[in-house]
């Protein structure tokens, strides 16, 4: 993934709640560093009834969401006005929206949870939703909760060292000129995890080489993965995981350690679907 490739759009969800000026501040930022354009979308819905909507109450709901839209491209316009900004208005539920722009994007941003969203809910279902279906990389845009650290951080499971994940990682640190801290989640009861740390470094040591300036730690955990990670966001202004584990159970829309993190990080992380196929740095 390179900026500036092909053009591909950051897409970033905004419905004018707080979380989503949050996701939109943070997408404007990073279209801006790849020199890419910005996509922000707004899905709107009729309203579930009994009773048939008359066309003129649909209309009136349809100029809303244009309003709103049109505060959230106003609002990037302002934040980056050299960014190639355009609004999409979609019928339909957000998650539908956002999982449909994934298939063109760079990536996509998202707050934890919009105005549908349950207040004590730290991840709301439009985000569980596009997270389950997403074709690119998803970034769920948290305020970060301490001081900036210039970092960050990626968890690559031993057992399945995930190549998405680390060009990804390799990927931001550079754009941001932050150092990575690239971390090897080995199973806890495994008793050699030798040939795992051989293969991760071996892993990193190839996107060293293309992305010579970054500056990289890495280290190994059997702890559990949860808590290592949850530890790494407190010290990084960004982490990148995978969205599961390769014993996860396939039912589950996300794995228990993404989760996990995205309820509890304080800081934004960006979730690597599964989906996305492994990639080479050349």
């Amino acid at each position: 993934m390179r900026a500036g490739d092909d053009g591909r759009p950051v897409v970033v969800g905004y419905d004018g709640s707080k979380t989503s000026e949050h996701a939109l501040r943070w997408g404007v930022e990073e279209a801006r560093m790849r020199f890419d354009p910005l996509l922000v979308c707004h899905g709107w819905q009729r309203p579930r009834s009994p009773i048939p909507i008359s066309q003129e109450s649909t209309e009136i709901i349809r100029r809303m969401s244009r309003h709103v839209l049109e505060m959230g491209v106003s609002l990037a316009h302002d934040l980056a006005p050299r960014v190639r900004i355009r609004g999409q208005l979609v019928e339909g539920s957000p998650a539908a929206v956002l999982v449909s722009g994934s298939v063109a994007a760079e990536l996509v941003a998202i707050g934890p949870r919009g105005w549908g969203g349950v207040e004590r809910s730290r991840i709301g279902p439009t985000a569980v939703q596009l997270l389950s279906h997403a074709r690119s990389p998803v970034a769920v845009v948290k305020e970060t909760t301490h001081p900036r650290t210039n970092r960050v951080a990626v968890g690559v499971e031993g057992v399945n060292p995930g190549s998405a994940e680390l060009a990804v990682a390799f990927e931001e640190a550079r754009l941001r000129r932050d150092s990575l801290l690239a971390i090897c989640l080995c199973p806890e009861d495994m008793e050699d995890i030798r040939p795992l740390v051989v293969r991760f470094n071996a892993n990193v040591a190839v996107w060293e080489e293309k992305y010579s300036g970054v500056d990289v730690e890495t280290i190994v955990e059997t702890r559990p993965h949860a808590e290592v990670l949850r530890h790494a966001a407190d010290r990084s202004d960004l982490v990148v995981i995978g969205d599961r584990e390769r014993d996860d159970p396939v039912d589950l829309p996300l794995g228990p350690v993404c989760h996990s993190l995205l309820r509890e990080a304080g800081c934004p992380v960006i979730v690597v679907p599964s989906r996305i196929p492994s990639l080479s740095p050349w």
